[in-house]
C-alpha cells in the first residue's frame, strides 16, 4: 500500500490523475451531495420550463461513450451565473446562466459541460487528490462503507452540497471537459461552436465594468481565450455541419423562464429558529465583522484580533493562551516592497509563522481548497495538530482572504473526535464574515 501511495503522489506531481473511488461510490457521494444541496436551492418545478431543458440534457447524455449513470437535470431559480455537476449524474444549471443562452445550442453547451465533468469523474478525482495529502492513513486503509468515509470527510472539513470543494476543477480538467463537451454536442446534433460563444460571454462578464467574476468561473477556471485544443476540435467537428434546431421551442422556453418569479428572499421571511452565531464581533475600526455563538467568550489578542471560544475552550500555557476548541482571528501583515503576494503565497507565509509558534502543527503541502470569504476568493487549509495535553489530535482549519496590504485569517480548532459537532458552527462563522 505504501508503494500505491508513493505512485499516486508521483502521478499527481507529474500532472496525472488518480481516483480512489469506485463508480458506485461516485453515485453514493453524488446522491448525498445533491440531497444536501437541494435543502438550500430553489428548484424550478414547472414542466413547461424544465421539461424542455431536461429533454436537451437527456439527448446529450444518451451518448453510448459515457459511463452508465442516471443523469438528472434541474434548473436553480437564482440570478447567479453558475452550474453544478455532482458525481453520479445530478446536474444543476442556475437561471442566471440559462438567460445568457441565445439559442438551444448554447443551452446544450452548458449542459454538455457539466455532463462532461460528471462522466469524466472529475469530482471524485479532485477529492482523491485532497485525501492523498489530508488523509494518507485513511487511503492506505482503503475506502470503506459510505457512512465511514462520509464521517472521515467531515473530520477533514470536506463538505458536501453546493460548497463541496471537490467541485472546483483544475485547468487540465476544464480542458478535458471542454473537449468531451463539444464531442457530445456534435453527436447530439448541436452546434459545437456554441461552446466557444458561451465561454466568450462568460469572459465578457468577468472583464466587464464590475470586474467581478461569476461563481461559475470560481469553480471552472477559464482562460481569456479558448484553449487551442478545444478550438481545433470545434473546427474539425463543425466542418460541413448542419444544425438541427428547434428555435420556436427555445423561444417559448426562454419566455416562460423570464416570466417565472424569483423566490422570495429568505431574509423577508420570519424565521423563529435560533441563530447559531447570533452575537456579532466588530473590529474596533470596523475593518470586519463576524458572528459567533451566544455563550462564547471574546478575548482580545491585539489591536486587530481576538480569540472567541466556549468557557472551557482556552487553556493557559507558557506561550500564552492555547485554543482547544474555538477560533482565533487577526490581520497578518504581508506587505512586500515592490511586489504583491498571491493568496496562496500569503497563506503559506502565515502557516510558516504559525508553525514557528507551534511546532506540533502537521502541515501537508497541497492540503488547501478554495472558498468564498465575504464574497471574495479565500482559501481553507486543513492541518492536524498533535495536542500537548493528551494523545488525541486536533483538526485545525486556517481560513484566509487578502485584505488590502494584509491577510485576514481565522484559525478554527476542535478535537478530532468532536470536530463534526463544531463544524456547522465554524462554517456559519465563515459565512458571517463581512470585510469593509
Amino acid at each position: 500500500m505504501a508503494k500505491l501511495l508513493l505512485g499516486a503522489l508521483l502521478l499527481l506531481t507529474n500532472g496525472g490523475s488518480v481516483n480512489f473511488f469506485s463508480l458506485k461510490q461516485d453515485v453514493e457521494l453524488g446522491s448525498e451531495s445533491a440531497k444536501e444541496a437541494e435543502q438550500s436551492l430553489a428548484l424550478v418545478r414547472d414542466l413547461n420550463i424544465d421539461g424542455y431543458f431536461r429533454g436537451i440534457g437527456q439527448r446529450l447524455s444518451q451518448n453510448r461513450t459515457l459511463p452508465a449513470l442516471k443523469y438528472r437535470f434541474q434548473i436553480v431559480n437564482s440570478k447567479e451565473v453558475n452550474s453544478l455537476g455532482f458525481p453520479g449524474g445530478a446536474v444543476y444549471i442556475y437561471r442566471g446562466m440559462l438567460q445568457m443562452a441565445s439559442n438551444d445550442d448554447e443551452l446544450a453547451a452548458m449542459l454538455a459541460h457539466e455532463i462532461a465533468h460528471t462522466a469524466s469523474r472529475h469530482g471524485t478525482a479532485q477529492l482523491s487528490r485532497q485525501l492523498i495529502v489530508q488523509a494518507p492513513i485513511a487511503i492506505a486503509a482503503g475506502l470503506t462503507a459510505t457512512e465511514a468515509w462520509k464521517e472521515q470527510l467531515g473530520k477533514l472539513g470536506i463538505s458536501l452540497g453546493i460548497d463541496a470543494p471537490f467541485l472546483r476543477y483544475s485547468r487540465d480538467q476544464e480542458l478535458e471537459a471542454g473537449l468531451l463537451a463539444v464531442r457530445l454536442m456534435a453527436d447530439a446534433r448541436f452546434d459545437p461552436n456554441a461552446f466557444r460563444i458561451l465561454l466568450e460571454k462568460i469572459n465578457e462578464i468577468q472583464t466587464g465594468e464590475t470586474s467581478r467574476a461569476p461563481a461559475f468561473v470560481f469553480n471552472h477556471p477559464q482562460s481569456d481565450t479558448i484553449a487551442p485544443e478545444i478550438a481545433e476540435e470545434i473546427e474539425r467537428l463543425t466542418a460541413g455541419f448542419r444544425r438541427a434546431r428547434a428555435p420556436a421551442e427555445f423561444r417559448t422556453f426562454r419566455t416562460n423562464l423570464q416570466r417565472l418569479p424569483y423566490p422570495i428572499a429568505k431574509t423577508a421571511i420570519a424565521d423563529t429558529r435560533p441563530d447559531p452565531v447570533s452575537k456579532i464581533f466588530t473590529h474596533p475600526q470596523d475593518f470586519y465583522r463576524l458572528g459567533y455563538p451566544d455563550g462564547w467568550q471574546v478575548t482580545r489578542t491585539g489591536p486587530n484580533g481576538a480569540i472567541i471560544a466556549p468557557a472551557d475552550g482556552v487553556q493557559a500555557s507558557r506561550n500564552g493562551d492555547d485554543i482547544t476548541h474555538g477560533v482565533m482571528f487577526d490581520l497578518f501583515d504581508i506587505a512586500v516592497p515592490e511586489r504583491s503576494l498571491t493568496l496562496e503565497q500569503a497563506t503559506n507565509r502565515l502557516i510558516v509563522f504559525l508553525r514557528q509558534r507551534n511546532q506540533s502543527l502537521r502541515v501537508v503541502p497541497g492540503a488547501q481548497t478554495q472558498m468564498l470569504v465575504s464574497d471574495e476568493p479565500g482559501m481553507r487549509t486543513v492541518i492536524i495538530e498533535k495536542a500537548n495535553s493528551s494523545n488525541s489530535s486536533e483538526v485545525v482549519w486556517v481560513v484566509t482572504r487578502l485584505y488590502y496590504q494584509s491577510l485576514f485569517y481565522m484559525v478554527f480548532v476542535a478535537p478530532e473526535d468532536e470536530f463534526a459537532m463544531y463544524q456547522p458552527i465554524f462554517e456559519q462563522m465563515i459565512r458571517s464574515v463581512r470585510l469593509r
